[in-house]
C-alpha cells in the first residue's frame, strides 16, 4: 500500500497545504497565464490521486507503479497484474475525471444560459459605435464582454464620456484578450467546482484566484498594446461597476491590486522557470498514474 499512503499524502499537500502557498506566491503576479494554468493542473492532480487512492483501497492495490517501483523493489503493475491493473485504474481515473469535468460543463452551460439572457438584452437596448462595441445607456463607466458567438464587448455611456481615446482602446483591448483567450469557460469551470468542494482549501481559493488571474492575464495584453499607464487609468475609471452574470467585465476583480501591479512593474518570470511552471501543469494532472501504475 506504499502508493496509496504516498497519493494520500500528496492529495492532502496539493487539497491543503499548496493553495495558500501558491496564492501569496509573489511570482504568479508575473506570470498570471501559468499561475491560472496552475491552479487548474493541481485541481487535476487531486482528482486523479482520488480516483487511483480509490482503485489502490478497493483492489488491495497491485503493485507500487513506475514511480515508486525502483524505490521500494515491490514489483510494478505490468509484471503482478499484466494490463488488468493499468485498466482498472484508468477506468476509475476516468470515471471521477468525468464527475470533474461534468460539474465545470455544468457550470459552463449556467453562464452560457446567462450570456443568451444578456445578449437578448443588449439587442434591445444596446446601439453599435464606431469600434466595433456596443453602446448602453446607463451613467456609470462599465466596460465588459459578452464571451460566445460572436462575442460583443460593451461600454456604458458612463464609460465613453469618462474614457480618454487611449483608454478607451485599453478597455477594448482588455476585453479582446478575455474573447481570444476564452477566459470564460476557465472562470465558469473553476467556479462551478469551488461551489461544491468549498470544503477543499484548494477548490475554494482556485475559485477565487483563477479569475483574477485572467484579470491580469488580459491587462498584459492590453499593455502591449496601449501601455501600462492608460490600462491602469482606464481601469480606476471603470472599477465601480460589477460584471453581468456570464460575462467577464474590465474592473470587476481584484481592481486594486491589479492597478498596484501594473504601477509597480516587476521583471517578467524568466524562461527556466516559465518553463518549469508550464511542465509542472502538464505532469501533474498524470503523475497519480504513474505513482499507482506505471507506464
Amino acid at each position: 500500500m506504499t502508493a496509496a499512503a504516498v497519493l494520500a499524502a500528496l492529495t492532502a499537500a496539493a487539497g491543503w497545504w499548496a493553495p495558500a502557498r501558491l496564492e501569496r506566491a509573489a511570482w504568479t503576479l508575473r506570470a498570471p497565464r501559468a499561475a491560472a494554468a496552475l491552479w487548474c493542473a493541481l485541481l487535476g492532480f487531486c482528482a486523479t490521486a482520488l480516483a487511483m487512492g480509490l482503485h489502490q483501497a478497493l483492489t488491495g492495490g497491485h503493485g507500487s507503479g513506475w514511480l515508486l517501483g525502483p524505490l521500494t523493489g515491490a514489483p510494478g503493475p505490468y509484471r503482478a497484474e499484466g494490463l488488468a491493473g493499468h485498466t482498472e485504474a484508468f477506468a476509475l481515473a476516468a470515471l471521477v475525471m468525468a464527475a470533474a469535468g461534468g460539474v465545470a460543463a455544468a457550470g459552463c452551460a449556467r453562464a452560457a444560459r446567462a450570456r443568451a439572457r444578456h445578449r437578448r438584452l443588449l439587442d434591445l437596448v444596446a446601439r453599435p459605435d464606431a469600434d466595433g462595441t456596443l453602446l448602453v445607456e446607463d451613467p456609470r463607466p462599465a466596460a465588459w464582454c459578452v464571451p460566445g458567438r460572436g462575442g460583443r464587448i460593451v461600454l456604458t455611456r458612463g464609460a465613453a464620456v469618462a474614457l480618454t481615446d487611449r483608454q478607451r482602446a485599453a478597455v477594448v483591448a482588455h476585453e479582446r484578450a478575455h474573447l481570444a483567450g476564452h477566459h470564460h469557460l476557465l472562470v465558469a469551470g473553476v467556479r462551478a467546482l469551488g461551489r461544491p468542494l468549498a470544503w477543499v482549501p484548494l477548490a475554494r481559493a482556485a475559485a477565487r484566484r483563477v479569475p483574477v488571474l485572467c484579470e491580469m492575464a488580459a491587462d498584459d495584453a492590453a499593455v502591449r498594446s496601449v501601455g501600462r499607464d492608460a490600462v491602469a487609468r482606464a481601469l480606476c475609471r471603470v472599477a465601480a461597476h460589477p460584471a453581468p452574470e456570464g460575462t467577464l467585465a474590465a474592473g470587476a476583480e481584484a481592481a486594486l491590486e491589479r492597478v498596484r501591479r501594473l504601477t509597480h512593474p516587476r521583471t517578467a518570470l524568466s524562461a527556466p522557470a516559465r518553463t518549469a511552471c508550464w511542465i509542472a501543469v502538464a505532469t501533474l494532472p498524470v503523475l497519480p498514474l504513474l505513482i499507482g501504475c506505471g507506464p
